[in-house]
């Protein structure tokens, strides 16, 4: 898609900052499988730096706007590369300013982490998590042809109780299928948006 709001570029020190305020915003982590923890800025600073000086295993990109100041909007990641197996799993998708969470910001940077997977790693496999009620995830990932594989009972305890996770995956084959079929264009994608949603 041509005119992209978007780009992806990796994390820079100073990306830290606004990483720590979406860290300890509780409506942000709420929706990640992950558990809450109070980081403080020195903490963080030194996990960016981390990320920034390894790129083998893992890759984390910040997402910033394509016009203006090209501010950071949020950030996403890839992990647990392996390159033998060609497999990676989704770090999700995390949009800090609430300004920008809408569904085409989140679809565009879904793209270009395909093209990135696909294209240019050569990975076969990828994977995904959320937890079950997280609908919105779940909804994106089955309308990028991700499908579900298994769920997890009771994996992550969060918030005084334990949620079910569920595991999704996309193959090479099934990715490059959808290309040629045009199920990746923006309109597609929303169109399969709204199909699954009425069931």
């Amino acid at each position: 898609m041509d005119n992209n709001k978007i780009f992806l570029r990796g994390f820079e020190l100073e990306d830290y900052i606004l990483i720590n305020k979406w860290r300890n915003d509780p409506e942000i982590q709420n929706l990640l499988s992950g558990n809450f923890r109070y980081v403080s800025s020195e903490i963080e600073k030194e996990w960016v730096k981390q990320k920034m000086m390894n790129n083998t295993k893992e890759l984390y990109l910040a997402i910033c706007l394509a016009e203006g100041e090209r501010e950071m909007i949020g950030y996403t990641s890839i992990n647990n590369i392996d390159y033998i197996n060609r497999c990676a799993h989704g770090g999700g998708i995390i949009i800090g300013n609430r300004q920008y969470r809408d569904g085409e910001i989140r679809y565009e940077v879904g793209k270009m982490i395909r093209e990135l997977v696909f294209d240019h790693m050569n990975l076969n496999r990828f994977t995904g998590a959320c937890l079950a009620e997280h609908k919105t995830s779940k909804i994106m990932m089955e309308a990028c042809g991700f499908q579900l594989e298994g769920v997890k009972r009771q994996a992550v305890y969060k918030n005084g109780i334990y949620h079910d996770q569920l595991f999704f995956s996309l193959l090479r084959e099934d990715y490059y299928k959808l290309m040629q079929e045009g199920e990746y264009t923006l309109k597609a994608y929303a169109k399969r948006i709204k199909s699954i949603r009425k069931h």
